[in-house]
């Protein structure tokens, strides 16, 4: 059978439009799969693995900076424990001197022994503790009255602690309890607590202060045994 001339052109139109289409197609295929893959570059792909240790090590970090603010708090804290302690050991100091100072010697000390007692609690008052224990050292040797005689072993004690010899003034104060009706019985029960915390044994610390709450509990300085034993 002879091809008619519409189906020449049929045929025609047909072999141009495949041949239109066929640089479309590829320029369309093209163009999409650099696409993706451009895509894919931009974000890669994570894995839950990956997602969880980032997870697990930011809150680990996190936690060594709390830590480091907690360690650097707690310091600060015990500094300022430490320092309020203090001051208020040289208040009790300060007031304990004054009232002791202003004390007149026992009756029957001669008049010898209570200017050389006098002198060595001025040594004392202006912090010349070195020359405040020789003092009262030489009173002791000395033979002064008996009722001085304790009295002189607590401010030795006393001096030794502002000397920060804390384990030579406990010796001392511990001297005073001996003796049965000393009036400083219950300031060296006290200072003995003082000792203690001033280097850092708050297990006999606390151990000084209950004796003292239990064994003087007329004494003015009850408020503040409370208060360094609540400190502990």
């Amino acid at each position: 059978m002879a091809e008619t001339p519409k189906d020449r052109n049929t045929s025609l139109f047909g072999s141009l439009l495949m041949v239109a289409l066929v640089p479309f197609a590829a320029f369309v295929g093209c163009g999409s799969t650099d696409e993706l893959s451009e895509g894919w570059e931009d974000t890669p792909p994570v894995s839950a693995t990956a997602t969880l240790e980032y997870r697990v090590d930011s809150l680990m970090n996190q936690n060594r900076i709390m830590k480091q603010q907690m360690d650097a708090l707690a310091s600060e804290n015990q500094s300022l424990r430490a320092r309020s302690a203090e001051l208020e050991t040289k208040l009790d100091e300060a007031i304990s001197a004054m009232e002791f100072i202003s004390t007149p010697p026992p009756e029957g000390t001669t008049e010898s022994h209570a200017t050389g007692y006098e002198q060595a609690l001025a040594e004392f008052r202006n912090r010349n503790y070195e020359s405040a224990i020789r003092q009262f050292e030489g009173l002791l040797s000395g033979g002064i009255n008996d009722k001085l005689v304790p009295n002189c072993h607590y401010w030795i004690g006393e001096s030794l602690y502002g000397l920060r010899r804390y384990s030579q003034a406990i010796s001392q104060f511990e001297e005073v309890l001996k003796y049965v009706t000393s009036e400083k019985k219950s300031y060296a029960q006290f200072m003995i607590g003082n000792c203690h915390i001033a280097s850092g044994n708050r297990d006999a610390a606390r151990e000084a202060f209950n004796t003292f709450l239990n064994t003087y509990p007329t004494s003015p300085l009850q408020k503040k045994a409370q208060e360094r034993l609540a400190s502990l």
